[in-house]
């Protein structure tokens, strides 16, 4: 896996997430970004003072998306935002910062067909048909005794066209892994969506990866970044929930490495109820637009 440094670019759209939905709006204004695609709160090259405290970026990578050689897979570029196109039924992977026992964080920004897989070191995202015609559905899944289990998560997300194909812009997505508790859980922005999903081991000798296998109609990688620290929030115990709000909730006392799986899902389920009592900023990201979509003309009012 190469790497590119963390540097601006331009955004367009930005995303709004919301604990059941996924919302897309227009971004105010046009603003920079930490790389060709996505910022993250704690990787900002120009932070805000009510931003948490930046993170070294020595402990995140910014992958370059290269494709490797792989047969199906090449690099793309729409308007200004550059992309790697998996082909329909094909595949592609990188490897993931850490050692296979160390919790990780890795948020990713993809565009999917039905049918499109994405596996994150074994924590498994699938895209289905929504309930509404030419919306998507998100699952996850997690091990079964007959396979794996897949439940709904999140609203509808729009299916547009892509260079002719049907893809659904998915948000901002963030997998934090915790092998050690052998559970993961899922962010879209810095809205935790789901927790203590169960993470199921590697098979031996198998590399930590991200891998997307594309469905039918393709699947498109607009940016990948794995770090070793929460890159969304100051989480000094890597326990995925904001530091900020375990101190208001523990007189101060950050939850013990040590503590129990049911006392941090509580903990958890308090936090998921906490965000949803706040405003949702929306999230800034250098996306490509539809094939439909009509250039604004300088001056013209709309």
């Amino acid at each position: 896996m190469k790497t590119r440094p963390l540097f601006t670019g331009v955004i367009s759209l930005a995303f709004l997430v919301s604990p059941t939905a996924f919302l897309i709006a227009a971004a105010p204004a046009r603003v920079e970004a930490v790389t060709s695609s996505f910022e993250l709160p704690r990787l900002k090259a120009h932070g805000d003072p009510k931003d948490p405290k930046a993170m070294p970026k020595a402990k995140a990578t910014v992958d370059d998306l290269s494709p490797q050689g792989k047969s199906g897979v090449q690099r793309g570029k729409k308007e200004k935002s550059d992309y790697l196109a998996i082909d329909g039924s094909k595949s592609w992977s990188s490897s993931l910062r850490g050692a296979l026992n160390e919790t990780a964080f890795v948020s990713f920004f993809v565009y999917a067909s039905v049918g499109t897989v994405i596996d994150v070191a074994g924590a498994k995202l699938l895209i289905r048909p929504g309930s509404k015609p030419d919306y998507a559905q998100m699952h996850v899944g997690t091990p079964g005794t007959k396979g794996v289990q897949w439940r709904k998560i999140g609203g509808p997300v729009k299916f547009e066209k892509h260079g002719g194909k049907l893809l659904a812009a998915l948000p901002v997505l963030t997998v934090r892994l915790d092998p050690a508790a052998k559970e993961w859980d899922l962010f879209a922005a810095n809205r935790l969506v789901t927790d203590g999903l169960r993470l199921p081991d590697l098979p031996k000798g198998a590399p930590r990866q991200f891998h997307v296998s594309a469905g039918p109609n393709g699947a498109w990688v607009c940016g990948l970044i794995s770090a070793d620290e929460n890159p969304l929030y100051e989480d000094a115990n890597a326990n995925g929930i904001d530091d900020a709000f375990e101190k208001t909730k523990r007189n101060g006392v950050l939850l013990a490495a040590t503590a129990s799986t049911a006392d941090r899902k509580n903990l958890a389920q308090q936090w998921q109820v906490d965000q949803r009592t706040r405003n949702v900023k929306p999230w800034p990201v250098q996306r490509p637009l539809p094939d439909d979509h009509v250039p604004a003309v300088p001056g013209k009012k709309k």
